[in-house]
């Protein structure tokens, strides 16, 4: 009997910055310094593993269309059309 884990089972190596980058973040939920790494660790990464690092992005700083612009782009990329109307829509919410 294997006590192996799957390859798809297996904790995914996080870089030491982005561990130190979100301990910031529990300390300070604004930390700007600690959010750009999460964003460019974000921005490598697939959307679908992106994705939770840019909706807390958007909920901690939900009036910052910067930061939903990032978030659109992401999206774009995967030609995620449906998901990028909905954000767009959300955003404009904030925006007014």
């Amino acid at each position: 009997m294997s006590t192996e884990t799957p390859p798809d089972q297996a904790a995914e190596y996080i870089p030491e910055k982005v561990k130190k980058a979100e301990k910031k973040l529990e300390e300070n939920p604004y930390d700007l310094d600690a959010w750009s790494i999460l964003i460019r660790e974000a921005q490598n990464q697939p959307i679908d593993k992106a994705r939770k690092t840019y909706e807390r992005l958007v909920a901690q700083f939900p009036s910052s269309g910067r930061f939903w612009k990032l978030y659109i782009e992401a999206e774009v990329i995967l030609y995620s059309t449906l998901t990028c109307s909905y954000l767009c829509m959300t955003a404009s919410a904030y925006m007014r």
